[in-house]
């Protein structure tokens, strides 16, 4: 790809983003994740997730009404250290 091309989806990316976006606001991820999105980040399945869970293994948890919920930091943690 040139530089040329390069440039001309930048900028379409850019004029993309600022006229899409909620005035102020920027797409972040989330400090909170579900067990979803964390089997998507780690690669294991929900049902894993659980199951460590019930171990009291795994990536810290905390459990907001009957929905559980990790820190994203936690997990990076988690995963960083090999467990």
């Amino acid at each position: 790809m040139d530089q040329q091309t390069i440039d001309a989806v930048a900028e379409a990316v850019a004029e993309r983003l600022l006229r899409e976006l909620p005035r102020g606001r920027l797409p972040m991820t989330p400090e909170y994740l579900t067990a979803e999105q964390v089997a998507q980040m780690t690669g294991f399945s929900t049902k894993s997730l659980e199951a460590y869970r019930a171990k009291r293994q795994g990536p810290p948890f905390l459990k907001v009404g009957h929905s559980v919920r990790y820190r994203a930091d936690d997990v990076r943690v988690w995963m960083e250290a090999g467990e």
